[in-house]
């Protein structure tokens, strides 16, 4: 179990949940854990990213990236619980992939 109650495998089953929720069969994806710690969603078009960070009070926090073209085009978050995620998973799933401009460095 981690800090938020859930079981480590938990947010993949959620994500897979929404992502079959949204797409049902319309489109080919995949879902990987990568490691205890970063899911992948993969799609045709896209790929988005899962990290689990920690917050304060050793609270998980999670971050999203939007991947298109190989390339992180937008990141989001960080994300309290993991329903606001998978709500911006779901969102981010058939949104039209556009590029953010920033200016970190």
């Amino acid at each position: 179990m981690d800090s938020t109650g859930a079981a480590d495998g938990d947010l993949a089953g959620r994500l897979e949940t929404a992502v079959a929720d949204r797409l049902d069969e319309r489109v080919e994806w995949d879902i990987t854990v990568e490691t205890t710690d970063c899911t992948t969603v993969s799609l045709p078009d896209r790929r988005l990213v899962v990290r689990r960070r920690d917050g304060p009070d050793g609270i998980d926090h999670w971050t999203l990236e939007l991947a298109a073209d190989g390339a992180t085009v937008s990141k989001f978050g960080p994300f309290e619980t993991p329903d606001g995620l998978t709500e911006r998973v779901g969102t981010l799933l058939e949104s039209e992939v556009r590029y953010t401009v920033c200016c970190d460095g």
